[in-house]
């Protein structure tokens, strides 16, 4: 379809292809970003504000020395985060690799070795900032050559083929990057894959160590040649300004994933046409192409985003008990009813079935993206949720949307998030109990367990489940202040700590649903996941870090938003006085405690 008929085309086919927009709420906001490398991260910082409008840059030439100045242009603490790309040429001189000999295949490795050495010594001095402060860092790999140098026969898997041997040092970059706190590798080397090699890099011209995009800084020396040529990128079709464009919005793409903007939590589809082609309870399963080609794909996708810990739920106008039935002929055991967290397969009005489903999971409309065939169930949908992300005309953009959107992607997967599916069905069928009893009945019946891990360094093991929970919880959020990384290391470096607790109950285990966040005597900030809310966890917790506190008064911060309702009362019902700013218990007074009993403990 050509862009004067799907107004689509465009970000789907520009230097968005792999970093999708649709799901995009919010603006972006960074104000100045750290660039740290050679020519080529000299020539891609002017285009950062066209990816983040109002983005400024600082660059620091960084090639041969490996050493930094004492401190950047700038304060660290103005920088969103630094973007380092290390010169290959550096790594791996043509000295190095120029006059080594085929037959002797030991002097290849030799030279590896080497290069690893002078890659692990370059990075170590480039990531200077990132030591001292733990600053967000970015740091991109080396573009692998076209193709063997040595000849397209010779063998592939080989420290003798040039394209083989960069590979390798992606790898050792890979591992060097990920064994420092908060820093990530952007795969520059698969963004020239997605566009075409051939349409980026210089390695036609240029010696293959060089490794940059195509461009013609060195024209100006051929000008008086006695046959004049035009400039080497007017010789072939070059896409290098959409490539630089393209690493720019992988990298923001990457930050607003670690930031968990505009987040999705969960993914609601129809099934009809929507999930397979057809309406499989009138055609039956015969239909060959029922799964083939964009159906299959959707549904990979959604296995996908449930390992990451995204809930899924179907919503559809159908016969429940013949969609059961026909379930797993359709896939055969890939995709099961149980990936699914809740389902709502009935005649009734979707939009009634939607708020049955966002009570039921404890979700807010604007976590949640609605997949559906139909144009007026997507206008009903809209119109009852304005803040719902909605797909479904575009058969063709779903499955790529909700894999690659930086809204459905997550920097870590912990032990809670790929269990959340059983988690909220666990949960659900609590829910189930609780009707069934009265409250002191049920809470009683749970036999509530509570572990307290108090953490205080960023490489806690449960640190990153930390950060996630503070970074998506909205409900029950008492100040609604989302955490970098950066912040969380000067917290603890100030003497903070999280206290992060685990819930368990008859049901089901929860792993870390919530974490205090105490300075001093001050609770700075308490988030509970809403999987717990009504089980009185909240106020064992804050018994627990009272009878722990030392000093007269314990105080609390309480800062309304407008998703917070349900904490508002937190510190009133724990027996805390509202004074200015703050809420404040006075230590000596009697500390309220669940009526049921919760067993506690501390690690």
């Amino acid at each position: 379809m050509s862009p004067s008929r799907d107004p689509l085309w465009e970000q789907h086919n520009d230097r968005r292809y792999r970093t999708p927009v649709d799901l995009s709420v919010s603006a972006l906001e960074v104000k100045r970003v750290l660039v740290i490398g050679s020519c080529f991260s000299e020539g891609i910082s002017p285009y950062l504000d066209r990816v983040i409008p109002g983005a400024a840059f600082d660059h620091i030439l960084y090639n041969y020395a490996g050493e930094l100045p004492d401190q950047p242009p700038r304060r660290l603490e103005t920088y969103s985060f630094q973007l380092i790309i290390l010169p290959l040429r550096t790594v791996m001189p043509e000295g190095l690799y120029f006059r080594l000999r085929y037959d002797q295949p030991e002097s290849f490795a030799a030279a590896f070795d080497e290069s690893v050495r002078r890659l692990v010594q370059l990075l170590a001095g480039a990531l200077k900032y990132n030591e001292q402060s733990n600053l967000l860092t970015f740091v991109a790999n080396f573009l692998t050559p076209q193709q063997n140098s040595l000849g397209r026969l010779l063998p592939r898997y080989d420290l003798r083929n040039p394209v083989y041997y960069m590979e390798k040092l992606n790898e050792i970059l890979y591992q060097e990057v990920h064994k420092r706190s908060n820093a990530y590798c952007v795969d520059v080397n698969e963004i020239s894959a997605t566009f075409g090699r051939r349409l980026i890099q210089d390695d036609g011209l240029w010696l293959l160590s060089h490794g940059t995009y195509a461009n013609d800084w060195d024209f100006e020396y051929d000008r008086d040649r006695v046959e004049p040529r035009a400039p080497f990128t007017e010789h072939h079709t070059f896409r290098t300004e959409e490539f630089i464009l393209a690493v720019w919005s992988e990298v923001a793409a990457m930050y607003k994933t670690i930031r968990q903007v505009d987040q999705v939590k969960l993914v609601i589809v129809d099934l009809d046409d929507t999930v397979w082609r057809g309406v499989v309870a009138e055609d039956g399963i015969g239909n060959p192409a029922l799964l083939e080609g964009w159906p299959f794909g959707l549904a990979e996708a959604l296995s996908f985003l449930k390992r990451r810990g995204i809930l899924l739920a179907i919503i559809s106008k159908n016969d429940e008990n013949r969609i059961v039935a026909l379930w797993d002929q359709i896939f055969r055991g890939l995709l099961t009813l149980d990936d699914f967290a809740v389902r709502r397969i009935n005649w009734h009005p979707k939009v009634e079935n939607v708020e049955e489903v966002l009570r039921e999971v404890n979700l807010l409309p604007r976590s949640v993206v609605f997949i559906d065939d139909n144009p007026i169930e997507r206008v009903s949908i809209v119109q009852a949720f304005p803040e719902m992300r909605i797909l479904g005309s575009h058969p063709y953009y779903i499955r790529r949307i909700l894999l690659w959107a930086p809204e459905t992607q997550v920097a870590h997967i912990t032990a809670e998030s790929a269990q959340r599916t059983e988690m909220v069905q666990a949960q659900v069928e609590r829910e189930r109990s609780r009707q069934q009893q009265s409250r002191p009945e049920f809470l009683a019946s749970l036999e509530i367990k509570i572990n307290i891990v108090t953490i205080l360094e960023t490489g806690h093991a449960s640190f990153a489940r930390c950060l996630e929970l503070i970074n998506k919880s909205n409900q029950f959020n008492t100040t609604g202040h989302r955490w970098t990384i950066e912040e969380c290391a000067a917290f603890f470096a100030q003497g903070g700590r999280f206290h992060a607790f685990e819930v368990r109950d008859r049901f089901a285990a929860y792993g870390v649903v919530g974490v205090a966040i105490v300075l001093d005597a001050t609770i700075k900030q308490f988030v509970m996941s809403c999987r717990v809310v009504g089980l009185d966890v909240e106020i064992a917790v804050i018994a627990w870090i009272a009878s722990n506190s030392t000093g007269p008064t314990l105080s609390a911060a309480l800062v309304e938003t407008a998703s917070n309702f349900l904490c508002r009362d937190l510190f009133h019902k724990c027996g805390f006085e509202h004074h200015g700013d703050a809420w404040t218990k006075r230590l000596g007074s009697a500390l309220l405690r669940p009526l049921h009993n919760i067993q506690l403990e501390a690690a």
